[in-house]
């Protein structure tokens, strides 16, 4: 008998796991169920949804008109026209990091009329060959089809998308190819590729759909008049990235409907780092979220940040601990110090009565922003098309010197702005004040309403003034008349006044000093100087910069010469700024060491100053023979150090370094 082993056998384990044995759920963060979280998560839901809706009324249109030029190249016959390919420009904006929402709408609303879509980036595409094999394998391996697996991208051409594609789609269906940032092609490789697709233009219905960020002119300079003659061009105008943001803001910032405001320097950097930096909406509302996520985070206080119908239910949630925190808000602690309201033995108000304090200036201050806003918006209409435009000719900019300057009617360009509507004509100021009315009469605010009664009965009065200059005064300075130096001044003033003035330019003056004084001036009121304004509004821009911007080079400094800052750990923990302990990582002990030397270090000097540190027991004394462990830990810091960009090596002398810093 044979002896069988048993050493080939297979022997069955049976393991733990189980087909369809669910996963365990990730539990939800704590903060989850705390206020302050619940009003965050709610306004952002109402700024992400306003946000979305700009964005889809933005790309509405052009997305109908790109669709409408697709379904017509598809409705054409293919041999109509020869050795020409249909091709769509987009003029998309300066702004490279809103492309890619732009084309993904694109792609989705093209995806209907065909199947067929090839995205192409410049970053994969340095040669001809490169952008054949990308355009046709993204072809290919976008369809359905099990045999697909076999074309390697390496044999993708447009010999083979073609056969592919006699075979297994209709001819009429067409092949479009997007390129979103037309600018950053080579134009040799732009040049042989067009040139490649049009010879297959009897057999491919090939559509060309080119993002260009800055103007039309880059593609004639580009290509050259051989492949634009086989082109035949049709050009997309999208809205411009400055009317997307004043959008954005409308429908956010000055909006009722969200209770969160940003204000003050907040404000403006937002908008600062928009104009000068990416001109990306999408970066401006993450740094709005940003903002929010400063001004709601860990406070308790601003669960109270809400529309005017939750305000009662959420105070009588309040706990007394926010009670407390709330009575500690500086402008309501000074409103308690200075109103008179009834006390009790304690000399304080009572919970029960602080609650109901706290409804009225909740909404008090709702609706002192609804009426902020409203007057900002009637401010705007009078000085946007001023000569020389002095508060500028945006909503955002009037908004921006509103809630930054503490006096907005003291400062010298509203001032200007009120001296040059002296200067309209009567159709102008009619004109304004027409428009004014329209933002007016949509309130149900009584003193809004009040505004807009005085003001159509100022617009009737200039309707029937006269241009016609009166007649002059008879009233004359007798020689006999004693005045005093004050009184003549005046009296000439008013002489002065009278004979110069029609009847129009008085009803004109009236008008003015009345939306000066009783209007902007008593409406336009800084909202960081109302009561309960720490609850709903966010204006500090050095965090808020801290948090978008920071400062790299003064993080790594921080980083190498206090490393306890971020490690957290005992062991790095410096008693003395200047001091070197060994504790420390390699990379700080070199960089404390090079922040010592001058602008070139010697490279032996710095080793061994490291080796004392790093080794002080046995490097007493000078070694010429260093163990390789500590030479190579040196090496290595210095190589790191370099990277970072703290030095450079020197050809002055080779055993030394270059400080950069």
């Amino acid at each position: 008998m044979e002896n069988v082993s048993v050493s080939k056998g297979i022997f069955a384990y049976k393991g733990s796991y189980k087909i369809g044995k669910k996963k365990n759920k990730v539990p939800c963060p704590e903060y989850f169920n705390e206020p302050w979280y619940t009003a965050y998560n709610e306004t952002w839901r109402y700024i992400e949804q306003a946000a979305e809706n700009v964005r889809s009324k933005m790309f509405q249109e052009v997305m109908s008109n790109l669709e409408f030029f697709v379904s017509k190249v598809k409705a054409t016959p293919l041999n109509t026209t020869s050795h020409e390919i249909n091709t769509a420009i987009l003029l998309t904006g300066v702004n490279v990091p809103d492309h890619t929402t732009l084309f993904d709408a694109a792609v989705a609303k093209l995806s209907k009329i065909t199947s067929h879509i090839a995205v192409l980036w410049s970053r994969s595409c340095n040669g001809v060959k490169g952008i054949i094999e990308d355009t046709v394998y993204q072809f290919v391996h976008k369809s359905e089809l099990d045999d697909v697996s076999e074309v390697r991208k390496s044999q993708c051409t447009l010999r083979v998308l073609k056969e592919w594609f006699a075979e297994h789609h209709d001819k009429e269906d067409p092949l479009i190819v997007i390129l979103p940032d037309f600018e950053s092609f080579s134009t040799n490789v732009l040049h042989d590729f067009i040139l490649v697709l049009s010879s297959y233009r009897n057999t491919l219905k090939f559509v060309l759909i080119f993002g260009v960020a800055t103007s039309l002119h880059v593609v004639h300079r580009s290509l050259t008049y051989d492949v634009t003659s086989k082109l035949i061009v049709q050009v997309f105008y999208t809205q411009t990235q400055v009317k997307t943001l004043a959008d954005v803001l409308e429908n956010t910032v000055f909006s009722s409907k969200i209770p969160f405001k940003l204000i003050g320097r907040a404000f403006q950097l937002l908008t600062d780092i928009f104009l000068f930096y990416d001109f990306s909406v999408d970066n401006f509302l993450q740094n709005y979220k940003i903002c929010m996520i400063q001004h709601f985070y860990d406070n308790n206080t601003t669960f109270l940040c809400c529309k005017p119908k939750n305000i009662k239910k959420r105070i009588s949630t309040l706990t007394d601990e926010n009670i407390a925190d709330i009575k500690n808000l500086p402008s309501i602690a000074k409103y308690l110090k200075m109103s008179g309201e009834v006390k009790n033995e304690n000399n304080t108000l009572s919970n029960v009565e602080f609650k109901e304090l706290l409804e009225t200036l909740l909404n008090k201050f709702h609706k002192f922003m609804d009426q902020f806003l409203i007057i900002l918006r009637c401010l705007h209409c009078m000085v946007a098309s001023l000569p020389g435009s002095p508060m500028g000719k945006q909503l955002r900019e009037v908004y921006t010197k509103a809630v930054y300057t503490s006096n907005l009617t003291e400062s010298s360009e509203y001032k200007e702005c009120i001296k040059l509507l002296g200067f309209l004509s009567k159709e102008e100021l009619l004109l304004k004040l027409e428009s004014i009315s329209k933002i007016l009469e949509d309130s149900q605010d009584s003193i809004i309403k009040k505004i807009k009664t005085d003001l159509d009965a100022h617009i009737k009065t200039i309707k029937e003034a006269s241009l016609d200059t009166q007649k002059a005064s008879s009233e004359i300075v007798s020689v006999n008349e004693k005045l005093s130096r004050l009184q003549l001044k005046e009296k000439l003033l008013r002489m002065s006044q009278q004979q110069s003035r029609s009847a129009y330019k008085q009803a004109q003056h009236d008008l003015i000093d009345y939306l000066d004084r009783e209007v902007f001036s008593a409406q336009l009121i800084d909202p960081s100087r109302v009561t309960a304004h720490e609850i709903f509004c966010y204006s500090d821009g050095n965090q808020a910069k801290h948090h978008i911007r920071g400062s790299l080079r003064a993080a790594v400094h921080t980083g190498l010469s206090d490393p306890q800052m971020y490690l957290d750990c005992d062991c790095c923990k410096l008693e003395n700024d200047d001091d070197i302990p060994r504790t420390l990582p390699d990379l700080s002990i070199i960089y404390k060491l090079h922040l010592e030397s001058r602008k070139l270090i010697n490279m032996y000097d710095w080793l061994q100053a490291f080796l004392t540190i790093a080794d002080p027991e046995t490097q007493s004394t000078e070694q010429r023979d260093v163990d390789p462990r500590l030479q190579a830990r040196f090496t290595q810091a210095v190589a790191a150090l370099q990277f970072l960009g703290f030095i450079k090596t020197s050809r002055r002398k080779t055993d030394h370094v270059k400080r950069l810093t």
